[in-house]
């Protein structure tokens, strides 16, 4: 079991192997496989699907695939992702050094304890709570420090060579076995964890540990829900010495209400305690949302919304064990009447209903709900002790029905569970429960979440009906919303309703009708709108008019390229131009080019020290080149900037050092589309500095193609749908464009990710001003 040099350095190139697989794909392939992307090919494959989680941490050297299979199926979805042939990429020797960097995990005496590297470890198998799981497979979310985290990992550090045991107690569902999760694979990565599955393997867990520390490897006996592992058959104190001769960490979870019955207990005398809080403090949810700002997950959007009742933890992990619960209570001699009630909550619910509703209404509803035609056959329990099961907490911390003011409301995440197997339909919710939501819900807020349901379940009629009050009295929003509603079934009502809207001089209608039209692949009269939405002051559609392209007016005759001297070709000969090695921008195209990125950049330094973190626009905040931006830039601050600046710099320096400028990042290419969209023009207005810039460069027959720059230089254009009012909301990762299109860092504060690790640039190159 002891770990040599060997070791790491065959799993180091393990790492290394996979980065150079995805970089060739990625030369190779006609389009970027991202990790989306791959991630998305893996699914429906006959092998396991992968997560972006899994493949970066595998790239990163972080752990190992859990199987061949697994990756193979990773080979042929990077094959499908960036669309090469299958069997293009090399598995020979990948393969190979997998074998070697896989044989470097422990193997344990008894078959039945795991034994393994710590930075192996996957969170799922140490029981750390699954969250609901994202499309890529993606069911353990990012982790958000905690407030103990500090103590925790310096605790464990110092252990880690002495060897002693830490507990990490807290009630269900606070994060504690997540928190010791990430302590431990941060500080203690080189480590044997040793992790029996039950009680009854303890012994043999034991032995492990000392066997691995007579070798010479430390190791980590994890002990999750610790109550588990003690009393009779449990842990002794022969045990727990011979686990300290060991030099072993044990490192184990307790439940609060169990700590304090086992306050004499010789392995809880010896721990160093913390405390995992249930709800999160105000520097654990700000930490949370700086993270949801950076990088957008609906499950913790969800768990923020609830942080004043629940803890995040636990929003995000009970929710499982209540769906289990409430599915399976419908039965004789379980919860069936208390089932039926919250059944009926949820209905109202998913109705539009989203306050609390009284437990009178929810008797009244309920019967409906009990299975079979003969209600009493399955022997359903009293109103009372229904109402009971469901509104009681389990373990202390949450509950199916959740008492609010003086009614009810169904934990949110049962919702979504319900959504998942069922899906929005017209059948979805009984039509008793509509008329129940139409004639509860009277204000304007409940009108407008009664109809945004019923379009979700495809049921406009309901729709109509719940903002026909709203029109009737001229309310603009309502004509909007329709209008929108009206889209996806009817496009004359559709067309009407916006109509009504822009009459009553709405502006953003007028956008909303050019994006109608524009679907509808009517692109001149979607033109049409969009050109009064800019001159009515719609921000979007102004921005689209900044959209950099090539400047297509005719090249004065003292700067117009030669003529190709070779023949015309066919197809095939295309082709063959395209392997050769001089087919790309002329040398005159790209002096042209790196003199304006370098203008650009300085212009953007000197924008910025007049601006600094200021909103900009199109009308009175307008500053040269950060208003050419997309919308979605114009709220970002100073030093968002100054890296969008160093853009244009980084590819000045590529021209200058004799590369081609391709662009590494969204923010790159960005720069180089505006920088291109300027040179195009500077060659029209100013031949003059144009000559005097190229002076003694020879002339070529490809000079200032620049259709043809943006074919080699760019891997995608995708960047350019930011200007598209048709596509506004793209950059969110969870908009269904961009999941269609596997698009990637399209949000602002990811434009300068490198799009590949090997590929990056120097983090230590500052900036030139």
């Amino acid at each position: 079991m002891h770990r040599t040099a060997d070791d790491a350095d065959a799993r180091a190139e393990f790492a290394r192997e996979i980065q150079e697989v995805m970089s060739k794909a990625a030369r190779s392939g006609r389009s970027k496989p991202t990790l989306q992307k791959i991630a998305k090919a893996s699914q429906g494959l006959e092998r396991p699907a992968l997560t972006t989680s899994s493949i970066s941490a595998w790239r990163k050297g972080e752990r190992l695939p859990s199987s061949p299979a697994a990756l193979e199926a990773f080979l042929t979805a990077l094959e499908r992702a960036a669309s090469l042939p299958r069997g293009q990429l090399d598995r020979h020797r990948l393969k190979s050094l997998y074998g070697r960097a896989r044989s470097t995990r422990a193997v344990a005496l008894d078959s039945r304890v795991a034994v393994f590297p710590v930075r192996d470890a996957d969170p799922l198998e140490l029981k750390v709570h699954r969250a609901r799981t994202l499309d890529d497979g993606n069911a353990v979310p990012a982790y958000i420090p905690r407030d103990v985290d500090t103590g925790v990992r310096e605790a464990l550090t110092r252990l880690g060579t002495d060897g002693g045991v830490v507990l990490l107690v807290g009630a269900s569902t606070a994060g504690k076995t997540r928190c010791a999760y990430e302590a431990m694979t941060s500080a203690l990565p080189d480590h044997l964890l040793v992790v029996p599955p039950h009680i009854t393997d303890l012994p043999a867990a034991v032995t492990e540990c000392v066997r691995a520390g007579r070798s010479g490897s430390p190791s980590v006996l994890w002990l999750n829900d610790l109550e588990q592992y003690l009393g009779p058959h449990g842990l002794t104190l022969n045990d727990i010495r011979a686990l300290r001769r060991a030099r072993t960490v044990v490192l184990a979870t307790m439940r609060t209400r169990i700590r304090a019955d086992l306050p004499s207990h010789e392995l809880v005398r010896l721990a160093e305690e913390f405390e995992v809080k249930r709800l999160w403090s105000a520097s654990e949810i700000e930490r949370a949302r700086e993270h949801l700002r950076a990088r957008p997950d609906k499950r913790l959007r969800l768990a923020l919304e609830q942080a004043e009742d629940f803890g995040v933890a636990e929003a995000l992990a009970t929710g499982p064990q209540l769906w289990r619960e409430l599915r399976s209570a419908s039965v004789v001699d379980g919860n069936p009447r208390g089932a039926a009630l919250v059944w009926a909550a949820i209905d109202l619910a998913l109705a539009g209903l989203a306050e609390p509703q009284s437990v009178e209404l929810l008797q009244t509803l309920h019967e409906r709900y009990l299975p079979g035609r003969n209600k009493q056959l399955i022997a359903p329990e009293s109103f009372e002790s229904a109402l009971s099961w469901a509104t009681s907490p389990r373990d202390a911390v949450t509950r199916l029905l959740i008492p609010e003011g003086e009614g009810l409301r169904p934990f949110d995440y049962l919702l979504d569970a319900h959504l998942r197997d069922r899906e929005p339909s017209p059948d979805l919710i009984p039509d008793e429960i509509w008329e129940i939501a139409l004639g509860r819900g009277l204000e304007k807020h409940q009108r407008f979440s009664i109809a945004l349901a019923a379009h979700a379940n495809d049921r406009m009629d309901i729709g109509l009906r719940a903002l026909q009050p709203l029109a009737d009295a001229g309310d603009v929003d309502t004509f909007r919303t329709l209008g929108l509603m009206y889209e996806r079934s009817d496009q004359a009502a559709a067309i009407h309703w916006l109509q009504r809207a822009i009459d009553a001089e709405d502006t953003l209608s007028l956008r909303l009708m050019g994006n109608l039209h524009f679907r509808a692949q009517d692109v001149e009269t979607a033109h049409e709108w969009y050109a009064q939405a800019a001159e009515a002051g719609d921000e979007v559609s102004q921005s689209y008019y900044t959209y950099p392209d090539v400047d297509a007016r005719r090249i004065p005759d003292e700067l117009a390229p030669p003529a190709d001297p070779r023949p015309s070709l066919d197809e095939e000969g295309w082709e063959e131009k395209e392997e050769e090695a001089d087919w790309g921008p002329s040398a005159r195209t790209l002096r042209l080019l790196e003199d304006t990125l370098s203008m650009l950049a300085d212009l953007a330094y000197d924008v910025i020290e007049e601006i600094g973190d200021h909103v900009v626009d199109l009308g009175d905040n307008y500053t040269s080149l950060f208003s050419r931006l997309p919308v979605a830039t114009w709220r970002q601050n100073a030093q968002w900037r100054r890296q969008m600046a160093r853009c244009f710099d980084d590819l000045a320096m590529d021209i200058k050092a004799g590369r081609w400028p391709r662009p590494t990042c969204t923010g790159e290419e960005m720069a180089l589309h505006i920088a291109i969209d300027y040179a195009s023009s500077t060659l029209v207005e100013e031949p003059d500095l144009v000559t005097e810039l190229v002076e003694g460069v020879p002339p070529h027959h490809a000079d200032w193609d620049w259709h043809l720059c943006i074919d080699v230089l760019f891997e995608d254009t995708d960047v350019l749908f930011l200007y598209e009012p048709w596509a506004q909301g793209i950059e969110d990762s969870e908009h269904h464009i961009n999941q269609r299109m596997g698009l990637a860092n399209l949000e602002a504060e990811d434009w300068f990710k490198p799009f590949y690790e090997d590929a990056a640039r120097p983090q230590d190159r500052g900036f030139r001003r």
